[in-house]
C-alpha cells in the first residue's frame, strides 16, 4: 500500500510539473516585451561639458602688459555631434559652444577688450569646418610675447569631424591687432 501511495504521489508530481505553465525566463521575456510596447521612446541626451565650465587666467607679460582671459561654455548654444536611433532608443550627443573674454591693459590703460567665438573667424570661403566649429581655448603665448606685443594662441575645433585650426592673435602696445592662421588639421 505504501508503494502504491508513493507511486500515486510521484505521478501527481510529474503531472503537476508538466502542466505547460510558463517558466521564469519566459515570464521575464513577456514582461520586457509588454514594457517595450507601452514605453515606446527612450531618449538619452548627453552634453560635453555636462555643466557650465569657466577658466579664468590673469597674466603679467614682461611687467608691461596685464592680460585677463576668461574661457567659458555657453549653456544655451551647442553643436550636434552625433545621433543614433536603435529601434525605440535615441542617443544624442552635443558639444557646448565656447567663448572667450579678453582684456589687455598697458600702464593702467585698456588697449584691447573683446569677446570672441568661432563665428568671428569664419572665412569668406564656404567650408564644412565652420558649420560645426567652436572656440576651444584662448591663452597667452608667453614665449613669443614681449614688451612691445602680446601673442595670444586661439584654438578652434570642429567636434563632429575632429578637425582644428590654430590661430595667433598679435596685439601691439598701441592696441593694433593682426590675426594669422598657424596650423590646421582636417
Amino acid at each position: 500500500m505504501k508503494k502504491s501511495i508513493l507511486l500515486i504521489f510521484l505521478i501527481s508530481v510529474a503531472l503537476i510539473g508538466c502542466d505547460r505553465r510558463e517558466s521564469t525566463r519566459e515570464n521575464l521575456q513577456k514582461s520586457i516585451s509588454e514594457f517595450n510596447e507601452k514605453y515606446t521612446d527612450l531618449n538619452i541626451v548627453t552634453y560635453y561639458p555636462e555643466a557650465y565650465t569657466e577658466v579664468q587666467t590673469d597674466s603679467l607679460i614682461s611687467n608691461t602688459f596685464k592680460v585677463s582671459i576668461k574661457n567659458y561654455s555657453k549653456m544655451d548654444s551647442q553643436i550636434l555631434v552625433s545621433s543614433e536611433t536603435d529601434k525605440k532608443k535615441t542617443k544624442v550627443n552635443y558639444h557646448r559652444v565656447f567663448e572667450s573674454e579678453i582684456n589687455i591693459v598697458l600702464a593702467s590703460k585698456n588697449i584691447f577688450s573683446t569677446t570672441i567665438n568661432a563665428e568671428d573667424f569664419k572665412d569668406s570661403s564656404p567650408s564644412e569646418f565652420w558649420k560645426n566649429a567652436t572656440l576651444e581655448h584662448v591663452w597667452v603665448n608667453q614665449e613669443t610675447s614681449n614688451t612691445k606685443e602680446v601673442n595670444l594662441g586661439i584654438s578652434i575645433i570642429n567636434p563632429k569631424s575632429k578637425a582644428f585650426k590654430l590661430y595667433e592673435l598679435v596685439v601691439s602696445a598701441e592696441g593694433k591687432q593682426s590675426l594669422n592662421l598657424i596650423e590646421e588639421h582636417s
